[in-house]
């Protein structure tokens, strides 16, 4: 190919072209490497190499993300999607973050979501299943959780029951009391409402202790703490009721920007 002055023309190319490769390390883990622009073109090449490595039955992925140049929001999506249709005992990790991407993650409260690492031998070496104990008053919440989320009609009902159980149970009953919601009692108003976008079915087969379980110790160890507490639990109720736990602080006067802070501090 030519130009105008009859000077050779280089093929163009793409400087930071897509690509996905993966490499088993056992039966149950496998590495995938991330290299280009992760966007809205690319995402989709990456949800389905996840998807059929999930098919073939990996509990464990690493996520090599060295030679990722970009990431958008679609990108990033796919990475919370696929966390989210993983079983309770599966394993994600995320190695190698850009420093962009891991603002990013900040920024968006998605921080948590993801066990990360600075390297892939790091990933792994290191267990990062429900490695963290709970303390006692974690522990009995959990129980508490249990027995009554099974009866709970509606998200916002699984968030108002989430409520009484935290109030009662180490930290998160201090910062609850301190905003006033101490152990008088809840009304029952949100009980009886029904939740048109969860079927019945959805219902009865979503196990929310396991996944707020699950986030609070990915809580607790970016916070580098030892053991998972009801404050971890409280914050990974916020961020997986959202909307409906914020209806329900707002019943009870506080909201969630004063229960953050309460915590922080």
């Amino acid at each position: 190919m030519h130009d105008p002055l009859g000077t050779p023309r280089q093929p163009e190319t793409r400087p930071n072209e897509f690509g996905i490769s993966h490499r088993e390390v056992d039966e149950r883990t496998c590495v995938v490497a991330v290299e280009g622009e992760l966007d809205l073109a690319s995402a989709p090449e990456l949800k389905w190499t996840l998807v059929e490595l999930l098919h073939k039955g990996y509990g464990h992925y690493v996520i090599d993300l060295s030679a990722l140049t970009h990431v958008d929001s679609m990108g990033l999506g796919v990475l919370v999607g696929f966390r989210k249709r993983l079983h309770a005992d599966a394993r994600l990790a995320v190695a190698c973050l850009p420093p962009r991407l891991n603002k990013l993650l900040e920024l968006t409260g998605l921080h948590a979501c993801f066990d990360t690492f600075a390297t892939v031998d790091e990933a792994l070496g290191t267990d990062t299943g429900r490695g963290l104990p709970l303390n006692t008053d974690a522990a009995m919440a959990l129980g508490l959780a249990s027995t009554a989320m099974p009866f709970a009609a509606s998200r916002r009902a699984e968030a108002l029951r989430w409520l009484r159980i935290l109030r009662l149970n180490g930290e998160a009953a201090r910062v609850l009391c301190a905003l006033g919601v101490g152990e008088a009692p809840l009304p029952d108003a949100e009980e009886g409402e029904s939740d048109p976008s969860v079927s019945p079915e959805d219902r009865s087969d979503r196990d929310s202790v396991a996944t707020i379980t699950d986030l609070a110790v990915r809580i607790a160890r970016s916070r580098g703490s030892a053991a998972v507490g009801t404050g971890d639990l409280l914050v990974a109720v916020i961020q997986v009721y959202s909307t409906d736990f914020d209806c329900v602080l707002e019943a009870h006067g506080t909201d969630r920007d004063e229960l953050i802070e309460r915590l922080a501090a």
